[in-house]
């Protein structure tokens, strides 16, 4: 073999290496592994709400012909993915502030607070029940949040149905599915703001 051979045998294999290297780079991440079993009530109810919009947007666009319509309903589904694992990252949160809240014992702490004879344990017992009110404040509303986005997820897959068969713009759903992502998103980050005392991470 001449040594232009080899040289050429050799770039080949650098560039087919370079290439698979290139394409590990860029493929897209594995959509995150979510289990609705894992959280208790309501947030399995809300995670297997989304997942059965998942898959009726799945199958609304997989049954599109072959086309740009077809492709831009996937790239919609990209999203409808995201708002999936945003709604699983909410609702595990929500599991936590049901697991918080039930380590307050507030019927004991308002006896507590009734019979106090002193000003420490009177203003101790008052920041618990205090601390018990915010987290059920932020796990009710972030409760009624999540069930009015999911809600809104479906009306999108319907509106989803209608663009497959031409008579709904894509634009008009893309948006719309980008507003809930949008939305999951500053809700599950206002979450992960909140400490064990309902109070923002950052106050004193």
């Amino acid at each position: 073999m001449t040594p232009i051979v080899v040289g050429l045998v050799v770039l080949a294999g650098a560039v087919a290496a370079f290439l698979v290297r290139a394409r590990l780079r860029h493929r897209a991440p594995r959509p995150m592994s979510i289990d609705p079993f894992t959280l208790s009530e309501p947030w399995r109810r809300h995670v297997a709400a989304a997942q059965t919009t998942q898959r009726r947007y799945l199958q609304i666009a997989g049954s599109a012909a072959d086309g740009p319509l077809r492709d831009r309903l996937r790239e919609i589904g990209a999203q409808v993915q995201h708002a999936v694992e945003e709604c699983f990252g909410i609702a595990r949160r929500g599991d936590a502030l049901d697991d918080a809240l039930a380590r307050f014992d507030t019927g004991s702490l308002n006896r507590q607070l009734s019979s106090a004879t002193d000003e420490a344990t009177r203003t101790s017992v008052q920041a618990q029940l205090q601390s018990a009110a915010r987290i059920r404040a932020t796990r009710d509303d972030t409760d009624s949040r999540l069930r009015l986005l999911t809600t809104r997820m479906g009306e999108l897959v319907a509106q989803a149905a209608e663009v497959s068969v031409g008579t709904d713009s894509t634009d008009q759903l893309g948006t719309g599915v980008d507003d809930v992502v949008t939305q999951l998103e500053a809700l599950r980050l206002a979450l992960n703001d909140i400490n064990s005392t309902g109070r923002p991470a950052t106050s004193p």
